[in-house]
């Protein structure tokens, strides 16, 4: 292996942080793409707003969902028809009919109502279990594309760690050579490259399955490369934050509960207006001898099912919908609390790393660069300098990722995480 000996010369202070940005995002691009996928298969560059676009439009559940609506639709309208009417016949004989008459059954008012209410309520409820599921499926893709941008810059992180592994590894080795570091030196800086360069192969794994999975959640094509765009702190703003705590009647979730309640109150409905004689009536015709037409009536009587296990079922569907209910609003109110209480701590956090052992971190690491060039045994402290700054680095990426995906809960118990919901 051969070094270059002009590598070994530290920048400029001043310039670090603009080479350093100017670094990062040319090895983002390689971070998110590898080059032997790039020439096999598919780029798909995507941000948040192209995530949840497409669940909307091309995801499984989203289509499954609006069928089941339509679904709905038909059954109630065909609840709403009246029912066909029947032919009547009487005999005395096989070889003769004696009276012909054409029934329509007549519904009762109340029952009418009943059947055009419990249409409702089925619809009513196809469409919240439509949107619960397609909301559901579009927090999971954009928790995972939050993931992915984490694993993205993870893997920009751990490639600027490799390479100042190396670099110290080229300095032990100089070092060595001017006897001005021994074999411990040298050693301590090769354990350091390895283990950079493992936690580099460590965090690629990782980004490629984050977006496998992403590329799961959104049907794409296999093998399609994901090119992950945004940044963490960003994404999914929340405009007030403690609005969120009095929001109810946008969770989905809810609401398919409180549509389920109305739905068994109505087939509750349904069964006590059958309680009623059935009535049908229409026009007759006698055929023995002289044809007579006449008005024939029709009563069906409810002597032995009088519905009372139709109205104890659905009565006790509507208590256990409510029941569930009561429970979902706890839940959500629990959600609410740890993911405003995630912002909260994250935000402390972030304040107190930045102002503190960031922003010292970094301070340490370029007073340990500029001693580095005086020779050999000020590489220890540099390692450990920069190892500190790259550990702060990462903290900081964690508690930038927390907080996405709290927000991104927050905008989903809200009902604005969906483009076509947040107007």
């Amino acid at each position: 292996m051969s070094y270059n000996s002009n590598s070994m010369t530290p920048r400029p202070a001043a310039l670090r942080p603009m080479l350093l940005t100017t670094t990062l995002a040319a090895l983002a691009l390689p971070a998110v793409l590898p080059p032997c996928l790039a020439a096999q298969h598919d780029t798909l560059r995507l941000t948040l707003s192209d995530v949840l676009a497409r669940v909307r439009a091309e995801n499984p559940v989203a289509r499954a969902g609006a069928a089941n609506v339509r679904a709905a639709s038909a059954r109630a309208a065909d609840l709403a028809r009246y029912p066909n009417p029947a032919i009547d016949i009487e005999r005395t004989t096989f070889s003769e009919a004696d009276n012909v008459a054409l029934l329509q059954p007549i519904r009762w008012p109340w029952e009418s109502s009943a059947l055009r209410d419990l249409g409702r309520a089925e619809v009513a409820v196809a469409e919240a279990e439509a949107k619960r599921d397609v909301r559901a499926v579009a927090l999971d893709a954009a928790q995972r594309f939050a993931d992915g941008l984490r694993d993205a810059r993870a893997v920009a992180l751990a490639i600027e760690a490799e390479s100042l592994g190396q670099r110290g590894m080229q300095r032990a080795l100089a070092a060595r050579q001017l006897g001005q570091a021994g074999d411990l030196t040298v050693l301590q800086g090769q354990v350091t490259f390895d283990a950079a360069r493992r936690a580099r192969v460590s965090a690629e794994a990782e980004r490629d399955a984050s977006a496998a999975a992403l590329g799961a959640v959104l049907a794409l094509a296999p093998g399609t490369v994901i090119v992950f765009a945004g940044e963490l702190g960003s994404i999914a703003p929340l405009a007030v934050l403690d609005s969120a705590l009095a929001l109810t009647a946008a969770d989905a979730e809810a609401a398919l509960l409180a549509g389920e309640a109305d739905r068994a109150a109505q087939a509750a409905r349904l069964a006590r207006a059958r309680r009623w004689p059935e009535i049908a009536l229409g026009p007759s015709a006698s055929l023995e001898g002289k044809a007579v037409i006449g008005l024939s009536l029709g009563l069906g009587l409810p002597l032995w099912n009088r519905q009372g296990a139709a109205i104890r079922a659905g009565a006790a569907e509507r208590e256990a919908a409510l029941a569930r209910l009561d429970a979902r609003r706890r839940e959500r109110h629990a959600a609410v609390v740890e993911a405003t209480g995630t912002l909260a701590r994250t935000g402390r956090e972030l304040d107190a790393l930045r102002t503190g052992e960031l922003a010292r971190a970094a301070q340490a690491e370029s007073l340990a660069a500029h001693a580095l060039q005086q020779g050999g045994p000020y590489l220890a402290a540099w390692l450990g300098a920069r190892q500190a700054y790259l550990d702060a680095r990462r903290a900081e990426l964690d508690l930038e990722w927390q907080a996405a995906r709290a927000r991104l809960v927050l905008r989903h118990l809200d009902g604005t995480l969906l483009p076509e919901e947040s107007r």
